[in-house]
């Protein structure tokens, strides 16, 4: 991995003032309040219910683009709603476009500023982390401040992120075992099917909140 990361450390969501509601792992259910608010200011519709999957770097090869280009007809099917940070090769900005023209309730793209990353943040449910690079570890380390569950290859940041078990009920990630649109299509349904849980996802998310 690159010692250098063009990637800044934000506060904690208990600490930012420019999302929607603060909160901490003790106060987690406010979370909601920054996802409905969320999903009203960028034109998704506000439901609760729907996985809100978050991609916070610029859609470029380094950070796995190609790979969320092969998912997206899997996010289609599924009904998830998908917030990305609108910056990238021009190749996957036209893309997502042409997917957000056909699916305009189901994706955002987001203008690229501060304000706008910390209320993704905020907001998503799940990060789709998709390479090993020192801006995905920042991303993830970032992540887990506000209550974020990742989803990433299992290899890639082994400190920080642990496959979530249920019958054990420990690990605050959805982790796949190698590099392919499969695998982490598979991760996602997992992710959803846990989602259906409210009381036991915010145990996964309050996991993240506190071991970071």
């Amino acid at each position: 991995m690159s010692s250098f990361s063009q990637v800044q450390k934000l506060p904690s969501a208990a600490y930012d003032n420019k999302i929607y509601a603060k909160f901490s792992s003790k106060t987690i259910e406010k979370k909601a309040v920054n996802k409905e608010e969320f999903q009203k200011e960028f034109g998704l519709i506000p439901e609760k219910k729907t996985l809100l999957v978050g991609f916070p770097l610029p859609l470029t090869e380094k950070n796995g683009a190609s790979l969320l280009e092969a998912i997206l007809p899997g996010i289609e099917a599924i009904g998830v709603q998908l917030a990305v940070m609108g910056i990238g090769t021009e190749k996957y900005q036209q893309l997502l476009n042409d997917f957000a023209n056909e699916h305009h309730n189901q994706i955002v793209i987001l203008e690229n500023n501060d304000d706008n990353l910390r209320k993704l943040y905020s907001a998503s449910d799940v990060m789709l982390f998709l390479k090993n690079n020192e801006d995905n570890l920042v991303s993830v380390e970032n992540a887990l401040m506000y209550g974020i569950v990742p989803i990433s290859e299992e290899s890639y940041f082994p400190k920080q992120l642990k496959d979530y078990n249920p019958n054990q009920e420990t690990g605050n990630a959805f982790l796949y075992v190698s590099e392919n649109e499969w695998q982490i299509f598979g991760a996602i349904v997992r992710a959803i099917e846990n989602f259906k849980f409210p009381y036991d996802w915010k145990n996964i998310a309050r996991e993240g909140l506190e071991g970071i």
